[in-house]
């Protein structure tokens, strides 16, 4: 087995230990709809990855990355609300609000969004993080999901008048973007190298974007045109795999299979 899948084994398996919220029945399942159906769990393992090149822990990489992958899907069920895109189906399957009511999945997304946070402040789910380290990661993540990322973004794609690259820049990339921050942040980095870090993953969210977007034929396919989103998913590209290795050092076989992985679904 490769170091990816384990890490992906390692992650479903602890997604399952650290899922044990309390509430109505209802509410749980609904909760647990999206988190455990089939997916590529991309930014836990961007996670794994960047703290394992940094000589990181990575059980606790793991334990931040389930909490991403709960606010992650979070997002996905209010994405789907008929307020918002007004999806019946995700991965071929009912959506949440299909399936258990408008009202229900609105209550689930917002209860998957607070227990990730309890999850990220027990520090016993935690075996090399010190309090500052801990109180860091939650205030990344808490900004790169709120009102200055993920919300924010998805307020400026369902109002008039913003530019596409500012929208994916907090809808997609500001996610990303914390994934790297924490992976560096778990192994101990600081200040610029950090800073570094973490528009690396900012970068590496645009490119998952361009990405979608040439697939469906949408966003930038739409504004840029075939050829000019390619080269930008191109250059993106690029700019990731130079930026990392001037601030890790190098390009470990995993970073390079998952950036490959994204960019590599347009070829």
């Amino acid at each position: 087995m490769d170091r990816l899948s384990y890490w992906k084994e390692s992650i479903e398996s602890r997604l399952r230990e650290l899922f044990k919220p309390s509430g109505p029945r209802l509410l749980v399942e609904a909760m647990s709809y999206y988190l455990f159906q089939e997916g590529k769990r991309i930014r836990p393992l961007f996670l794994c990855a960047i703290t394992d090149a940094l000589g990181g822990n990575l059980e606790d990489a793991i334990t931040v990355g389930c909490a991403v992958e709960m606010i992650h899907n979070y997002s996905l069920i209010h994405d789907d609300l008929p307020a918002m895109d007004n999806d019946d189906f995700r991965r071929g399957m009912p959506s949440c609000h299909r399936k258990f009511g408008e009202a229900v999945a609105i209550l689930a997304g917002d209860a998957l969004l607070t227990y990730a946070f309890e999850v990220l402040s027990r520090k016993e789910n935690f075996r090399s993080l010190n309090d500052s380290q801990i109180l860091n990661i939650i205030r990344t993540i808490a900004f790169c999901s709120g009102s200055g990322g993920m919300v924010g973004g998805q307020v400026l794609d369902i109002t008039e008048g913003a530019e596409l690259e500012e929208i994916n820049r907090m809808k997609t990339a500001a996610l990303f973007k914390g994934v790297f921050l924490c992976g560096g942040i778990i192994s101990g980095v600081e200040g610029m190298k950090l800073e570094r870090i973490g528009s690396s993953g900012e970068k590496l969210g645009l490119l998952f974007q361009v990405t979608d977007d040439i697939l469906d034929r949408d966003g930038f396919f739409k504004s840029l045109g075939e050829k000019d989103a390619f080269d930008h998913a191109k250059r993106l590209k690029e700019d990731i795999l130079r930026d990392l290795e001037e601030s890790i050092g190098s390009i470990t076989p995993e970073l390079a299979q998952l950036i490959d992985l994204v960019f590599k679904r347009i070829i």
